[in-house]
């Protein structure tokens, strides 16, 4: 018996946003149409396949480089392959994707076609990152009362070691803080 296709819903909830298909000789890389208009490409051109140039282009900035050394690098030895990213500012907003797949090879070694998923990562980061400011938001709650303590034992030296890792957790929540490029300007 055939088995059920999975539904779009499943793979929504799970993050799963398109497919890929990178056609290694041809040097195309065809996206499905959620996956193109994620990137700010359109879906039918990306659906017959765009150049790895037109893919890179959508890729962050920052991440460039290190996406375009990797896939070559996958590239030449084939085998299963796994990249996360950052997409560019589209009408999606910036987009954290993590690309799954593999990378076939013919039977003389030569690479052939590679094919896999994109998840979309940004929400689940995000999520992560609140529990981890509401983590280190505790730990300064804890470490003031705790150098209450110490000062009321008149310990000194326990103060100046609570206050030193006062401020390390300072550092901690200053991570949380947002960039003054990222604020509103006005």
């Amino acid at each position: 018996m055939a088995e059920s296709p999975i539904p779009q819903s499943v793979l929504e909830a799970s993050g799963v946003v398109g497919t890929w298909v990178h056609d290694h000789w041809a040097g195309r890389l065809a996206l499905s149409a959620s996956l193109a208009g994620l990137l700010g490409l359109d879906p039918e051109a990306a659906a017959t396949g765009v150049s790895l140039e037109a893919f890179l282009d959508r890729t962050h900035p920052e991440d460039r480089i290190r996406i375009e050394s990797y896939l070559h690098a996958v590239a030449e030895t084939g085998g299963p392959m796994e990249a996360e990213f950052r997409t560019r500012d589209t009408r999606s907003g910036i987009r954290t994707l993590l690309m799954r797949g593999r990378i076939e090879r013919d039977p003389a070694g030569r690479t052939m076609q590679g094919c896999g998923i994109a998840i979309d990562r940004t929400e689940e980061q995000a999520a992560n990152l609140v529990q981890s400011e509401r983590v280190v938001n505790r730990m300064a709650e804890h470490i003031i009362a705790l150098r209450d303590l110490a000062r009321a034992l008149q310990r000194p030296a326990l103060t100046q070691g609570i206050e030193r890792l006062m401020i390390e957790i300072g550092f901690e929540l200053a991570r949380f803080l947002p960039e003054p490029e990222d604020e509103a300007r006005h």
